[in-house]
């Protein structure tokens, strides 16, 4: 039986709110600055969170034409800016000789939609005289599809486009369509990342109903506190983060620069409902034990844990005991840590970060710290890297995300063969 084919990372793109481009969010995380502030998108002062991690350098005429700018939504751009950022980090040419454009696929997802953009714009219309109606490009600029044929567009992508959906875990997800389809020989490059623009009025008051977000906001760049004893709720977040799969072959026959390897997958279930987490140590122990297999590893074999982390109270205990039951005692040694602290939580485009900032620390072998963490919370016990990056020997990572409603991803990652 022929060896499934082995997947890498070859290029990444990222338009966080720490930072546009690899190296600047990459720096950023490294240094533990916070990009948390006050929000400036809307008056969000009637609302009893205030502060979000707001993309706030964003031009998309840098990345496409302007008259694009115009009918394109903001999730949209930021997935358009992200994949060119990718493409010019792997270094592809796509039109070059050889290069199938069947053989390119794109696979985004999101979990907000379009709703910051155009369901806002719809009312505030509505709330209008009525005289300007709903802007002409609505009715296919919302849809969560949306992001994905710009990028095709953009990049001139001829293989299928394809949209995921799977809320806090859809970065995991589409990295891991990407898999499949280059190991079953349907492509040999996969544009496969999430992209969320959820800051908008009409969304934050759902997350606010919700009581899902943090009310702390003194000063606001401690907001996000995982694991910390007195977190109290996410800080909201957007961007994109983009990620270049590629077959191992076709990488090394044009000597591309490999960021990781994909070794494993997992997903678990606990079939919850909303912002509150029930049974979850075994859906996510049992993810991780999947992934772990997949990849044929142990918990020894993992060096560092990107976790998701996201600042709600219970979210975070049941994590650690999920990593407890999952590593056993292995637990307590491996460094675990959260990049939420200091981007806020991107919803859909959340775990797309994650896979951005893991294959920079097994690139770098520094592992970003969990900031705001200064009172330990007893439950929540293990080495999460507070405040400060650690210089450390990273040749695995697993990164896990959580979607509310109950579902878990987990991936594994390896450092590239020399």
């Amino acid at each position: 039986m022929k060896n499934p084919r082995r997947v890498v990372i070859t290029g990444l793109g990222v338009v966080a709110p720490n930072g546009i481009g690899k190296d600047t969010f990459w720096q950023n995380l490294i240094a533990g600055k916070s990009a948390i502030d006050y929000i400036t998108a809307f008056d969000a002062s009637p609302y009893p969170c205030q502060v979000a991690g707001e993309v706030r350098d964003f031009d998309a005429k840098v990345f496409m034409q302007v008259r694009r700018t115009k009918h394109r939504g903001r999730f949209s751009q930021f997935a358009v800016a992200a994949a060119k950022l990718a493409l010019a980090d792997s270094g592809l040419d796509l039109a070059g000789p050889g290069q199938s454009r069947r053989r390119v696929l794109a696979c985004l997802g999101n979990s907000m939609n379009g709703s910051g953009d155009v369901y806002e714009t719809a009312r505030v219309g509505f709330e209008a005289s009525g005289t300007k109606g709903i802007p002409l490009m609505s009715g296919i600029e919302f849809a969560a599809h949306a992001p994905v044929s710009h990028v095709s567009s953009e990049l001139g992508i001829g293989g299928q486009g394809m949209t995921v959906a799977s809320a806090c875990a859809t970065g995991l997800d589409a990295i891991q369509w990407g898999v499949d389809q280059i190991r079953k020989d349907e492509a040999d490059v996969v544009f496969a990342g999430s992209t969320e623009a959820p800051i908008s009025e009409f969304c934050f008051a759902t997350l606010c109903a919700l009581g899902a977000l943090s009310k702390f906001d003194d000063p606001p760049l401690k907001a996000s506190r995982p694991y910390d004893r007195r977190r109290d709720g996410l800080v909201l977040g957007e961007g994109a983060a983009i990620s270049v799969l590629e077959d191992l072959e076709h990488a090394l026959d044009r000597n591309a620069h490999i960021y990781a390897e994909v070794l494993g997958y997992g997903a678990g279930n606990e079939g919850g409902f909303g912002n509150r987490m029930n049974a979850a140590e075994l859906a996510l122990s049992e993810a991780i034990s999947s992934a772990l297999a997949s990849a044929t590893m142990t918990p020894a074999d993992i060096d560092y844990v990107n976790a998701h982390g996201n600042s709600l109270p219970d979210y975070d205990l049941v994590e650690t005991r999920a990593f407890r039951q999952a590593f056993g005692r292995a637990a307590y040694s491996i460094p675990t840590s959260s990049i939420k602290s200091m981007i806020g939580h991107a919803m859909g485009a959340a775990s797309a970060f994650q896979t951005a900032a893991s294959c920079l620390t097994l690139e770098h072998s520094i592992i970003p710290p969990t900031i705001n963490y200064e009172v330990p919370d007893p439950e929540c016990d293990l080495d999460y890297v507070p405040n400060v990056a650690r210089v450390s020997r990273v040749r695995t990572v697993l990164l896990n995300a959580h979607a509310m409603g109950g579902t878990h991803s987990v991936l594994v990652l390896g450092k590239p063969e020399s």
